[in-house]
């Protein structure tokens, strides 16, 4: 089983992102990926146009072989000591081919009672972010999202995983491509149910996090506050605890 390093809001910086430099640094890597101009043109009309601006599986296609820089961010996972040697072994036994895993990714897999395949999952999620993040930043330039009034990502349709509140505003970030906008509901995206007991909100007051809940969708998100937000990536390392206990529910972003 993968082991994960748990801390409070108060030992995540600067602290806990330090002892996440290995993936960092392999995450910025692959963040150098370049859309072609030609994609980069069709992505910003269709956002003028009001569409989602990329197929993220055609994004991610056009990257390549992949295989190197999954092994590259499982190698990253071990140095910082995200990774029992079991899951490492079995992974590079049998989950070391990108594609399949980055599939599984974009459907919303990301647990497995295989130890192996449940830390190439979480390798193909970071693998996918870092590219679906450059592309995403590339199309949207420039652009306002300030009329986008969807549950889903205006650059590649994905779901949000995390949503930052502050005094007027509710923003929400892609799960695939970090991209951030305005949420349309202050309730539920699904169904927009906003009350108890449909609607519950649970505290995870050591990560200054809370567990938004839909009993009715089966939908959940984690929501903090703008104040001492670290990077998504960062964030999403620092609560991973919190989605493993929402899945065992059978709860999805």
């Amino acid at each position: 089983m993968p082991t994960t390093k748990t801390a409070s809001r108060e030992s995540a910086s600067p602290s806990f992102a330090d002892d996440l430099r290995p993936l960092v640094r392999v995450h910025a890597e692959l963040g150098r990926f370049r859309l072609s101009p030609a994609k980069v043109k069709r992505a910003r009309a269709n956002l003028s146009e009001g569409r989602v601006a990329f197929d993220p599986a055609e994004v991610l296609r056009s990257a390549g072989n992949l295989d190197s820089s999954l092994a590259q961010v499982v190698t990253a996972f071990e140095m910082c000591g995200m990774g029992s040697p079991r899951a490492l072994e079995t992974f590079r036994s049998a989950y070391s081919i990108a594609q399949p895993l980055l599939k599984a990714w974009l459907v919303g897999e990301r647990g497995s009672s295989d130890p192996g395949r449940r830390l190439a999952l979480r390798a193909a999620s970071l693998v996918g972010n870092a590219i679906l993040r450059s592309a995403a930043q590339q199309t949207s330039k420039g652009t306002s999202f300030s009329s986008w009034n969807k549950p889903g990502c205006p650059c590649c349709g994905g779901p949000p995983d995390l949503a930052v509140r502050s005094e007027r505003t509710r923003t929400l970030f892609c799960a695939r491509c970090d991209t951030q906008w305005s949420a349309p509901t202050g309730g539920c995206l699904g169904c927009e149910a906003s009350k108890s007991p449909t609607f519950v909100r649970v505290d995870a007051l050591d990560l200054g996090y809370e567990l938004l809940v839909c009993h009715a969708c089966a939908r959940y998100i984690k929501e903090r506050q703008f104040e001492g937000m670290q990077p998504p990536m960062i964030e999403r390392a620092l609560t991973i605890d919190l989605d493993a206990a929402a899945e065992r529910r059978g709860l999805r972003i």
